[in-house]
């Protein structure tokens, strides 16, 4: 055991020796550095960006407008639209069935009565519709009775089965294309 102890002691104390005889330029503590400066973000310009900003939406709004008033145009007025859609279902009713007939041509005075009088006459059941009539004073309560009779005909046809003659369609077709002239000139409320 002593053996072996003699062996090391002497390693250790070469070692000890080793690192006193290095010299003191390849040692690694280094001095202080140059103090780094770090860049600071410059503040972005609020103003310019709210400036072009407003003017991108404006364009927007504006490219939106003009195009909803060209859309307009382009379509005509509320009755020349609800006319050309009356002359179109008059000239298929012979080819559709009751139902389709029907269903188009009321769909036809719904939308008349929406883009003319803003009511929402599409999203409305017919019981509904008459009813809101009724409520409002609006121009529409004089013409009552001949929306009801209208929409009620068409109801029949389209959930009740109810088969339509040529006379009754070419009927209903005069009887929307009268309410449509009549309420044409009227003002809106």
């Amino acid at each position: 055991m002593f053996r072996s102890l003699t062996f090391i002691v002497p390693l250790v104390l070469l070692a000890g020796d080793l690192h006193a005889q290095v010299p003191a330029e390849t040692e690694d503590i280094r001095g202080p550095k140059e103090v780094v400066e770090i860049p600071v973000p410059e503040k972005p310009d609020y103003v310019l960006w709210s400036v072009v900003g407003g003017g991108l939406l404006m364009v927007a709004l504006g490219a939106f407008f003009w195009k909803k008033h060209a859309r307009r145009q382009r379509l005509g007025s509320p009755h020349e639209v609800a006319l050309k859609s009356l002359a179109g279902l008059e000239s298929d009713r012979g080819a559709l069935t009751a139902e389709a007939f029907a269903d188009r041509a009321a769909e036809t005075l719904r939308s008349y009565i929406s883009r003319r009088f803003g009511m929402a006459a599409p999203l409305r059941t017919t019981e509904e519709f008459l009813h809101d009539i009724m409520r409002d004073d609006s121009v529409l309560a004089g013409q009552r009775d001949l929306l009801k009779t209208f929409l009620k005909s068409c109801d029949l046809a389209k959930f009740a089965g109810s088969q339509l003659n040529e006379d009754q369609r070419h009927g209903l077709v005069e009887s929307a294309r009268g309410f449509i002239r009549s309420t044409s000139d009227t003002t809106k409320p």
